[in-house]
């Protein structure tokens, strides 16, 4: 029962997530390497509503996004956990009742890729990871 009524607690934040997973697969590619910061501001958000919810989220992206400017320094701003520490994320980017993994794991929703499409697990890339990672990644 506790779990029913925690998968219908995340379902606005999952909503959230299939819009922005298709925002970051039709959209964002348009765009090309402009955002400022790593992760990009899309990735950013998708993490953020993960681990902070639609509310908080969207809130902490718009501030990012209002950050993202020509005159801005960038550099690494990484999603930071909840209250309540990470939560389970399927390879999808769902949040999902269960036990969290490690922060570093799957808070910040990057998509570090390998020649596989976008559908694959959101990983923690960092930019010494790999030389070929963009700010889009």
């Amino acid at each position: 029962m506790r779990s029913m009524l925690s998968t219908v607690a995340y379902l606005p934040r999952n909503l959230a997530v299939v819009l922005l997973v298709g925002y970051r697969k039709l959209i964002s590619p348009l765009y090309g390497d402009v955002c400022r910061y790593y992760p990009s501001c899309s990735a950013y958000g998708l993490g953020s509503v993960q681990q902070r919810g639609v509310l908080v989220g969207s809130g902490l992206t718009l501030w990012r996004i209002l950050r993202c400017n020509p005159f801005a320094r960038g550099g690494i701003d990484e999603v930071r956990t909840g209250r309540r520490g990470p939560l389970r994320i399927t390879p999808f980017g769902f949040v999902v009742p269960g036990e969290g993994v490690p922060a570093d794991h799957h808070a910040t929703g990057h998509h570090h890729h390998t020649g596989t499409d976008l559908h694959e697990h959101p990983t923690s890339a960092r930019l010494t990871d790999s030389p070929a990672l963009s700010r889009k990644d």
